[in-house]
């Protein structure tokens, strides 16, 4: 009797298994969408070609980068939310467009956590706090005195209002004391600039576009905020390291599809991405440009986005941050 309930329970198994497999969505059928929602040549384009070259394989498809920038990614959002749930269609952004902006736009058209099905975490960089090369300030401490003693404080530069630098700028503020006065602009490009002019007294920017800079002795590096060290930038400290602790914030990329995409579709584009992020050219490349892969599963990069937001949400709201 207990040798027939167990051959009918294997066979109900096998059963049910192959009907799922049977209900399993045909994927990819066609090419696979990467929505950007920056323009050609930036940090996100970069990863999202990259990327896609590797995937193309994986999936028997090619994968075809399109470039939606504009409205702090609801560009971008709204063509995936318009196209089928079925995985053909996929947004890759940037820490923004996931866990910022949403608290931040007066008017904003989307909800990463409720229109979209995470696939994975990708890449990260960590922020790094510079000043001009021939800064008078050569460490924190420096720093810190000058933002607490200078008439007017220190001047901050940030990627523009509600960015990863300007929230990190707030969050040393709050954590050093000081006088801080932020300086917006739109993009690390002019801002940088200015920094390397001497118009602005420092700003915390990603590795990725800073090292090249600092290696050129255009930019002095003070500390990393992050955990632990920068493999590019190894001699300069963690703020955690110089007594400075909470102020740890990196830029990260990730992918999303929209919601209601079956699950084995999501495991499937996960699968791809996974496996480009461990193709060695890919690693090697990413590493020269101060990336490092941050791959997880989906549910891992759900959870992430739900703590991120958590995170920066009360950071804005004391700031007074805004974009209409």
């Amino acid at each position: 009797m207990l040798l027939r309930r167990t051959v009918i329970a294997a066979l109900s198994a096998t059963a049910l298994a192959g009907l799922a497999h049977a209900q399993a969505p045909a994927f990819p059928t066609r090419p696979v969408t990467m929505v950007v929602p920056f323009p050609a040549g930036g940090i996100t384009d970069t990863i999202a070609r990259a990327l896609a070259q590797k995937m193309g394989d994986t999936l028997g498809q090619s994968v075809i980068v399109d470039n939606k920038p504009g409205g702090g990614g609801q560009i971008a959002a709204t063509q995936v939310k318009q196209a089928a749930a079925d995985g053909h269609t996929v947004f890759v952004g940037a820490t923004e467009m996931f866990a910022i902006n949403q608290n931040l736009f007066r008017k904003f058209s989307y909800d990463p956590l409720k229109d979209f099905t995470p696939i994975s975490s990708l890449i990260a960089s960590p922020l790094v706090l510079v000043v001009p090369a021939n800064s008078p300030v050569n460490s924190v401490n420096d720093l810190v005195q000058q933002a607490k003693t200078r008439k007017g404080g220190m001047n901050f530069a940030s990627q523009g209002i509600g960015s990863i630098g300007h929230l990190l700028g707030e969050l040393f503020r709050g954590q050093t004391g000081g006088e801080y006065n932020h300086v917006a602009y739109k993009g690390s490009a002019p801002a940088l600039q200015d920094v390397m002019a001497g118009q602005v007294d420092m700003m915390f920017d990603p590795v990725i576009t800073t090292a090249p800079l600092i290696a050129g002795k255009k930019l002095k590096p003070l500390a990393i905020a992050a955990a632990k060290r920068s493999p590019q930038l190894p001699d300069v400290p963690t703020l955690a390291e110089l007594g400075i602790k909470g102020v740890d914030a990196g830029v990260w990329f990730g992918a999303v599809a929209k919601a209601g995409t079956p699950e084995p579709v999501v495991a499937k584009l996960n699968d791809a991405f996974l496996k480009a992020l461990k193709d060695p050219e890919i690693l090697k490349r990413f590493s020269e440009q101060g990336m490092q892969p941050f791959p997880s599963s989906p549910a891992q990069f759900g959870s992430f986005m739900q703590s991120e937001v958590a995170r920066w949400a009360p950071l804005i709201k004391a700031s007074g941050a805004s974009v209409d």
